[in-house]
C-alpha cells in the first residue's frame, strides 16, 4: 500500500492590491478528454479510455532528482491535463455549492491509466487530503481555492500549497474562484498558469478587481516576499 502524508492545503489571508490582471487561456491541445463520473465522497475516479503512457511519453516526463517510491512523474499536458481539467471542473462546482475547498490526488493505476482518490470537502480556506488507495502511483495533488472572498488571496497559489507538494515529493494543480488553473512544479519550485480567468467554472460572486498581483508565473521566493509584505 502506498503511504503519503495527509496534508492540509490552504490559501493565505492577505491585504490585496486591487489589480485586475488578465491572463490568456492556454491551449489544452487535442488529447481526448476522458469520461469522469460524478464525484462523490467515496468515489475513486478512473479515465475510461485513457491510453497507457508509452516508453517515449515516460522518457519525456520531467525527471525529479529524487523520485519518491509510490509516485509517478507529472507532466501538465496530454491525458494528465485532460483528466485533471475534468475533475477540477466538477470540484469547482462543489466548492461553490458548499462554500469550501475540495481536494484529492491524481495518479496512475498498474496499467498506466489516470485515476484519482476520493475527493474531500474541506473548510472555507483549508482541506485535508485523503489517503492514497492501494495500487495508485501518485502524480499530483489537486485542490480548489474555494469560493470568492475579499479576505483571501485566492487567485494564485500560496507558499503553503507549494511546500505541501514538495514535502510529498509530487507536483500539484490548483483552481481558483476566478476559474484559473495553476500548476505547481516542485522541481523548480515555481507555479505557472496553465489557463487564465474563466477557463474553469467561475464563482458567481467572483470580483476580478480583487485578483491581486496575478502573474503568469511565480517562484516560491516571489510568493514568500508577497505574503510577508
Amino acid at each position: 500500500m502506498t503511504c503519503m502524508r495527509r496534508s492540509v492545503l490552504g490559501r493565505g489571508a492577505a491585504s490585496l492590491c486591487l489589480l485586475a490582471v488578465l491572463a490568456a487561456c492556454a491551449d489544452f491541445g487535442t488529447a481526448p478528454r476522458p469520461h469522469v463520473v460524478a464525484i462523490g465522497p467515496t468515489d475513486v475516479l478512473m479515465a475510461g479510455a485513457t491510453p497507457a503512457p508509452t516508453a517515449a511519453t515516460q522518457a519525456a516526463a520531467p525527471a525529479r532528482r529524487f523520485q519518491r517510491p509510490g509516485t509517478y512523474p507529472s507532466s501538465p499536458d496530454g491525458d494528465e491535463l485532460a483528466f485533471v481539467t475534468d475533475i477540477l471542473t466538477q470540484m469547482q462546482v462543489r466548492s461553490y455549492a458548499t462554500g469550501n475547498e475540495t481536494c484529492g490526488y491524481v495518479g496512475r493505476d498498474a496499467q498506466g491509466r489516470m485515476m484519482a482518490t476520493p475527493i474531500n470537502t474541506g473548510r472555507e480556506a483549508s482541506c485535508l487530503l485523503p489517503r492514497i488507495p492501494p495500487g495508485m502511483q501518485t502524480v499530483a495533488s489537486i485542490h480548489t481555492h474555494g469560493t470568492y472572498s475579499p479576505a483571501y488571496a485566492s487567485e494564485f497559489p500560496t507558499v503553503q500549497d507549494m511546500t505541501t507538494d514538495a514535502h510529498d515529493g509530487i507536483n500539484g494543480y490548483i483552481s481558483t474562484p476566478g476559474g484559473r488553473l495553476w500548476y505547481v512544479d516542485t522541481v523548480t519550485m515555481t507555479v505557472r498558469q496553465l489557463c487564465g480567468r474563466g477557463c474553469l467554472p467561475q464563482d458567481p460572486h467572483y470580483r476580478p478587481e480583487d485578483d491581486g498581483p496575478v502573474r503568469p508565473m511565480f517562484t516560491v521566493g516571489d510568493l514568500r516576499a508577497w505574503e510577508s509584505s
